[in-house]
């Protein structure tokens, strides 16, 4: 090879060298500067300054960040987690807690016309003291116009500081008036009960509240003094609430032993367990597809330790437990933290837990809410109501 070859070699190799170089630098220079948005927090504000200069409207930066926050827990975490705005917290707070300031009535919406209507009073609430009634139509909340779309805000304004005073436009049939009603405090009641023939006592149980304990001691203790020698206990429709409460109750049921135990994503267990003491009489249990997460916690316990029979349809299933770790600024995120697993180590997510007897009602069927710890049952028309009774009485 002459002298002019080797340099052309040379020269070549110096060439590709540079060439893949620049290459390189190029590729580098590409991701860093035009493809910024592999990191996150770069598109995030390249998003927020697309939609600043150039959306037609104004644009709100609390509530793109708020929307920044709800999805980044609704859509990277399963359908029982979220992200709780600060204003939303506090509702939050009183709905676990049971008790709060306000009117003492229970509300919902009508689907035929998405008007705002009462569906109970509770026992000596203000909204009954001020005669209020179930159907009647709330039109207005202190002049405000109430329909679907501020339904929420609606309620939150109808809560307030205890003895001040609210304005509510009724309707009522055909009459249309006002009614003064003073904020007091609420305890919404949770659990009622009632004897029903052959001394058997029946309690319905809503949900798992901070209250729920003392209310089911209540009730519980109210019908053995009268004499009461089997228990019905309702938890149909009941969708849950709160781990200590439920356990609580189940304590008092079930024998000696796990009630349930959970576990997290490192593989902690941790387990609840009842003390000695147990109920003493026969015991049934109503479930259907809506009985969720804490009433099949109960409801597992009762199963698994052979306490009661269990009868009506299988339950939703719900096994998980969701922890609320607050933040700094009000707001909170609920997050799924564990699953729970009954007394024979069986999780029932997804599954939910199959009844002894299973027992259909209808479809429409309008089962039991509470307006008060007084109840009364339909012992002609619930079949598994009925079912329950015919069990005990065997």
């Amino acid at each position: 090879m002459n002298n002019d070859t080797k340099k052309g070699v040379f020269f070549g190799i110096l060439i590709t060298i540079a060439a893949i170089l620049v290459f390189n630098t190029a590729q580098i220079g590409y991701r860093t500067l035009i493809k910024k948005e592999i990191n996150y927090e770069t598109k995030e504000k390249t998003i927020y300054n697309l939609m600043k200069d150039n959306y037609v409207d104004d644009i709100d930066e609390n509530e793109i960040y708020e929307g920044l926050y709800t999805g980044m827990v609704a859509l990277a975490t399963d359908k029982y987690s979220r992200y709780i705005s600060a204003e939303d917290f506090e509702s939050y707070k009183i709905s676990t807690s049971g008790n709060y300031a306000g009117i003492g009535a229970k509300t919902s919406i009508d689907p035929d016309d998405y008007s705002i209507y009462i569906v109970s009073t509770y026992e000596n609430s203000p909204a009954a003291k001020a005669g209020l009634k179930a159907g009647d139509k709330i039109l207005k909340v202190d002049g405000t116009v109430v329909n679907y779309d501020n339904y929420s805000d609606a309620i939150d304004k109808i809560r307030g500081e205890e003895g001040t005073e609210i304005t509510l436009t009724i309707k009522r049939g055909t009459e249309t008036f006002d009614a003064k009603v003073t904020r007091g405090h609420v305890d919404v009641p949770t659990v009622g009960g009632t004897v029903l023939d052959n001394n058997i006592g029946y309690i319905k149980i809503e949900g798992f509240e901070s209250v729920t304990y003392d209310q089911y001691k209540e009730v519980y203790e109210d019908l053995r003094d009268q004499g009461i020698t089997s228990l019905i206990i309702d938890l149909r429709n009941n969708p849950g609430g709160l781990l200590d409460i439920v356990s609580e109750i189940a304590d008092d049921i079930i024998p000696e032993g796990i009630i349930t135990y959970t576990e997290d994503k490192n593989g902690k267990k941790e387990y609840i367990r009842s003390s000695q003491g147990e109920l003493d009489i026969p015991l049934a249990v109503l479930v259907n597809e809506n009985s969720a997460s804490a009433s099949e916690l109960l409801t597992a316990a009762i199963k698994d330790t052979g306490k009661g029979i269990i009868i009506g349809k299988n339950t939703y299933g719900k096994g998980v437990v969701q922890t609320t770790l607050p933040l700094n600024d009000g707001s909170a995120v609920k997050l799924t933290t564990s699953k729970y697993y009954t007394p024979n180590g069986v999780c029932i997510d997804g599954k939910g837990i199959a009844p002894d007897i299973e027992v259909d009602n209808p479809t429409d069927y309008e089962y039991t809410t509470l307006s008060s710890n007084k109840v009364t049952c339909d012992t002609q028309n619930d079949k598994q109501l009925i079912t329950a009774i015919n069990e005990l009485t065997k």
